[in-house]
């Protein structure tokens, strides 16, 4: 189980990220949402330790955050296309496994066929288009069995078959008992797909439960309009409108 207590980050005296709580259990696929700015990738950043918080705590069962126990039981998939990109595709996968002290094995080769990488993982990764790239990041995450994984817009540059793979693993996978942290903006995706959403505003957690719960909460159709309620939009939200409808 993950577990975030009271996690602030302060850059130049303000806060980004304001007493911040999440718990997500096995089985579980948990989104954070908000608008650019609201601080879920400063809460990414802490939870991977490239960034200190100023406050609070995050374990991973009893590990705390800074232990290689915990850097280990996770994997994370960023949004940006950080690769070597003079290896190959394949001496990519064996860099990963060597850093988490990991074989390559079936589940590996299974998923280059998943994602119909084989040919393409013969040659360097600076060749790759940045669908090609996005599937060898996920790749690299699913084959290491770790107990949760971060995935910030999985779904960015990917191609529809690539999309419905993706859901398809990261169903099968918490259905093992694994758990993902997403970060979206794709709430469509989170409303179909998450046992319960976050919303952040502001550097703090205006919201959180099942789609269902805030819908019903809010009065809302879908999330996408609980979302325009409790997060900083919800303030333009009137003008937005008329803007609209004037259009």
């Amino acid at each position: 189980m993950l577990t975030i207590q009271e996690l602030s980050k302060k850059f130049d005296q303000n806060f980004v990220v304001n007493q911040f709580d999440l718990t997500i259990q096995p089985h579980e696929i948990v989104a954070i949402a908000g608008p650019n700015g609201a601080g879920k990738t400063t809460i990414i950043n802490c939870l991977l330790g490239i960034t200190s918080p100023t406050n609070g705590e995050i374990h991973l069962d009893d590990f705390p955050q800074h232990t290689k126990e915990f850097k280990k039981r996770m994997a994370y998939v960023p949004d940006e296309l950080l690769l070597p990109d003079a290896l190959t595709g394949i001496e990519y996968i064996q860099f990963v496994n060597r850093m988490y002290e990991r074989e390559s094995g079936k589940k590996t080769e299974d998923l280059i066929e998943l994602f119909d990488m084989q040919d393409a993982f013969k040659k360097p990764i600076e060749t790759y288009s940045h669908g090609m790239k996005k599937k060898t990041q996920l790749i690299a995450a699913f084959m290491l069995n770790s107990q949760i994984i971060v995935l910030d817009e999985p779904f960015r540059g990917l191609d529809v078959e690539a999309i419905i793979m993706t859901k398809r693993l990261m169903e099968k996978y918490t259905e093992k008992g694994g758990s993902i942290l997403l970060a979206t903006h794709d709430l469509l995706s989170a409303e179909a797909m998450c046992n319960r959403v976050a919303i952040l505003s502001r550097g703090m957690k205006v919201a959180e439960g099942h789609a269902n719960e805030l819908k019903n909460q809010y009065d809302c159709k879908n999330l996408e309009e609980v979302f325009m309620k409790v997060s900083m939009l919800g303030e333009r939200r009137e003008r937005f409108e008329k803007i609209i409808d004037h259009f």
